[in-house]
């Protein structure tokens, strides 16, 4: 069964401009990468709500985050900046941005944040909160269903796991979204051996349903035009 998310975080009071952009370049300039990557950091923190998420649905969890995929590593920062006290550990398949995340944390004097050089397919053990943001639709059809039942079996062992994926819909944001990836992968940003298929939400939350778990879901694409959706998945004890 499929509900919408309800944030276990209150709702804040809105951080003023200038508070917010001394945040945003604060985090920016820990990043010993090229003006326009600074420009994208800046953007993509200010503008992406699925940090706030993730704050929202850990708060009060005394359990790591392991962020699956974490790229640059920024949802560390977000957390850090905004008083999220436990580990975090990420790991990414790209070696030159987990090297760029554990320069940038150590400038940043990140504490109990640590990057790692990992595959999807080998999430470490341990009891955690799970995150994977935007990464199901770089891995072949049989690792999207092969990691997601991982993660079911994780979510067995308590934690919180959160998923955020477009999803295969006949929308005007769907085909912005793909148009989007094509651009990106021409781009060199994110490199994928796998051909372009994003999942649809019956993909998602049939291995956590089967294992027992309850499933929320809500669009999440904020300012973007791309067909974003949350999922935050706990088991049901």
């Amino acid at each position: 069964m499929i509900s919408s998310p309800s944030p276990s975080l209150p709702p804040t009071k809105p951080e003023g401009f200038l508070a917010r952009r001394a945040r945003l370049r604060r985090i920016a300039a820990r990043f010993d990468v090229p003006l326009p990557t600074r420009g994208y950091i800046i953007g993509k923190i200010a503008t992406d709500p699925a940090y706030r998420a993730v704050l929202e649905h850990c708060a009060g969890s005394s359990l790591p985050i392991v962020d699956i995929g974490c790229g640059l590593g920024l949802l560390a920062h977000y957390l850090r900046e905004h008083g999220y006290p436990a580990p975090i550990h990420g790991f990414d398949f790209d070696a030159r941005k987990i090297a760029t995340a554990r320069t940038a944390a150590q400038r940043g004097g990140l504490n109990d944040v640590t990057f790692d050089i990992g595959d999807v397919a080998n999430v470490p053990p341990g009891e955690a909160d799970l995150v994977l943001l935007d990464v199901l639709h770089y891995l072949a059809v049989e690792a999207q269903h092969d990691l997601l039942q991982a993660l079911a079996n994780r979510a067995q062992a308590g934690g919180t796991v959160i998923i955020r994926s477009a999803l295969r819909e006949a929308t005007w944001r769907y085909q912005l979204t793909l148009a989007q990836e094509h651009w990106t992968r021409w781009s060199g940003w994110i490199k994928s051996p796998a051909p372009i298929r994003f999942p649809s939400a019956a993909e998602i939350v049939a291995p956590f349903e089967a294992a027992g778990c309850r499933c929320e879901m809500r669009p999440l694409w904020g300012r973007t035009p791309f067909n974003s959706h949350l999922f935050v998945v706990r088991y049901a004890e």
